[in-house]
């Protein structure tokens, strides 16, 4: 198909993903970020990428609409990290708030989701195949497999030294399996399990001085977010509403959390105080 004709169809759809989402409510959201500066909010929405200006889900830019996407991540203010299927497999990209060409920082033959950056920008970790956390240097491009075993693996987070991760994992060693989270010392590969109960904790987030994890979870009787500190004790509730909450994100500053909540008008962008 000629080049320009292949670029008007680009045009259109980003024209017609923008008039939607302008007029309609927000349903099919699958990811949620802040950037590190507070100015912008990176979403994904059935299957494609939007940025908005925040606190405010309006006026949302879609990014890179010829890729089909769930999950994306900022790194810095000016780039974020998500990941597209590709011929023969997945691919890890980095992307660019001003629509600059995608760059490929990885690919493989087996799934590849939930991708996360260090806060210095150096390292991308993210989930292979369900069961493999890896860790992407990419200064190198080497990516090693820092956690394995057949017990699945999700939505990994750096702590803010990037010396441990913290995802959620549905342990089997329990008597009744639950997705609970954990914290992985990346220099031992010791692992310490922060929570363990039946209830379904989900997307851990660490606040930008590393004391305290905001999460998502179920124990309060609906999707709830909450907060556990990484020395121990039990988590408190930031919310406890009949909505569901999700996708937590914290403030530069670190006393605010910002999250997702489903209401009747769709997915809105709330703040709530912490500690």
């Amino acid at each position: 198909m000629p080049p320009k004709i292949l670029a008007m169809r680009a045009f259109l759809t980003c024209l017609m993903i923008f008039t939607v989402f302008a007029h309609a409510q927000i349903r099919d959201l699958t990811s949620l970020d802040w950037s590190p500066d507070g100015q912008h909010l990176l979403l994904a929405i059935g299957g494609q990428i939007f940025l908005a200006k925040a606190p405010r889900l309006a006026d949302l830019m879609p990014l890179y609409p010829e890729m089909w996407v769930e999950w994306a991540r900022f790194a810095s203010a000016d780039w974020f990290v998500f990941v597209s299927p590709i011929e023969g497999g997945f691919a890890l990209w980095r992307g660019f708030l001003d629509g600059s060409a995608p760059e490929l920082l990885y690919q493989s033959p087996y799934l590849i989701r939930w991708p996360t950056v260090s806060a210095d920008g150096t390292k991308v970790a993210f989930v292979e195949d369900w069961e493999k956390l890896v860790l992407l240097d990419l200064g190198t491009g080497w990516a090693e497999v820092v956690l394995a075993g057949a017990w699945p693996k999700a939505v990994p987070e750096f702590t803010p030294t990037a010396q441990g991760l913290i995802f959620s994992g549905l342990w089997p060693q329990a008597n009744e399996p639950s997705w609970e989270i954990f914290y992985l010392d990346l220099g031992s590969h010791n692992i310490l399990q922060l929570t363990s109960d039946q209830f379904f904790d989900w997307c851990p987030r660490s606040s930008p001085d590393g004391r305290w994890i905001a999460f998502v979870s179920n124990r309060g009787g609906s999707s709830d977010i909450w907060v556990l500190s990484l020395g121990g004790g039990e988590p408190f509730p930031v919310t406890q509403d009949p909505w569901e909450d999700a996708f937590p994100c914290w403030s530069p500053e670190g006393g605010q959390v910002g999250y997702a909540s489903l209401r009747p008008e769709g997915w809105q962008f709330i703040l709530a105080g912490t500690y």
